[in-house]
């Protein structure tokens, strides 16, 4: 029996190890037994976290890697959007502007095109010609798609149309109203309605005795009161009794041009006042030395009378 018990004891030292702890209050070990079977599974359950978390740790790594190439490809994709955004913001701010000179340029062709008083009645548009429409039985043309660069070029290309034009349009217009100007200062318009009495030249005495005398200007007759008007821009230099004209009115149209206005019955302007063409500035009278009612009319270049037919229209 002892002998069986001392061979258990030796199976049992081979099977089991002991543990010594050593307590620091109390003074008697204590031993703990732990099989080798468990220790053999926490050490393959301490290797499998361990290649776990060495698993983990570089997955996580490598994840951080790939949210860094995204976070930067993200970040290049804003950047590009921004220029492109800006760029389409500089092309739209372009066309307005491109629009509002259009616009101009619209204006400035309808007062060109009452300058001359000659609008335009075809089918056409001031900004260009317009297309006719199409129909159905017409081939579309596919639309070609620009980048951004052509548009800009396209932009820059209609800028300097705009001015081009601009400029061109300007100095088409002073041309015209420096022609208009002179127009306006060339008596070229009846100074009344009435019956031509008498012509530019010699003539018939208006006194009788068959003599003849040479005739300044032409008569105008009318009733008394009917208007006499400027045939021309200018400026007054005589509005009073004149001589043998009797209440008369004189014109300076300027480039040494005069219009002479006698026989009125009242004047309306005074010396120094501007007048237009067609601006009433007397009525017509029998003053001075006349045989009736009537306006004697004259022009005169540097001084001297010239026949107004050759400036009547």
């Amino acid at each position: 029996m002892a002998k069986k018990t001392k061979n258990m004891n030796k199976s049992t030292s081979k099977s089991e190890k002991t543990a010594m702890s050593m307590p620091q209050i109390e003074q008697n070990s204590k031993s703990i037994r732990i099989p080798i079977v468990t220790g053999k599974y926490i050490a393959a359950v301490l290797c499998v976290f361990v290649v776990l978390m060495m698993g983990g740790v570089f997955h996580y790594q490598g994840a951080l890697r790939t949210t860094s190439a995204e976070k930067t490809e993200l970040e290049n994709l804003r950047k590009n959007n921004e220029a492109q955004s800006n760029q389409i913001e500089q092309l739209a701010k372009a066309t307005v502007n491109l629009q509002a000179d259009m616009e101009r340029l619209n204006s400035l062709d309808a007062e060109l095109r009452r300058i001359v008083n000659n609008e335009d009645t075809t089918n056409t548009s001031r900004a260009g010609l317009v297309r006719p429409p199409i129909t159905s039985n017409e081939r579309v043309e596919p639309q070609v798609q620009l980048d951004i660069n052509d548009i800009n070029n396209v932009v820059n290309n209609l800028q300097v149309a705009v001015k081009v034009r601009e400029q061109s349009l300007i100095e088409l217009k002073e041309e015209l109203l420096a022609k208009q100007a002179r127009l306006a200062t060339r008596p070229s318009i009846w100074p009344t309605a009435g019956e031509v009495t008498s012509r530019f030249g010699w003539r018939s005495s208006p006194s009788g005795g068959g003599s003849r005398d040479y005739h300044p200007g032409i008569d105008i007759a009318n009733s008394i009161g009917t208007p006499i008007v400027a045939t021309a821009d200018g400026q007054v230099i005589q509005s009073e009794w004149y001589a043998g004209y009797g209440e008369t009115v004189q014109i300076d149209h300027g480039n040494g041009i005069v219009t002479l206005y006698g026989h009125n019955s009242q004047r309306l302007v005074r010396s120094g006042q501007m007048v237009k063409k067609g601006q009433i500035i007397a009525y017509l009278g029998n003053t001075g030395y006349s045989t009736g009612p009537h306006v004697h009319y004259e022009i005169r270049v540097n001084g001297t009378a010239v026949n107004p037919a050759t400036f009547l229209n």
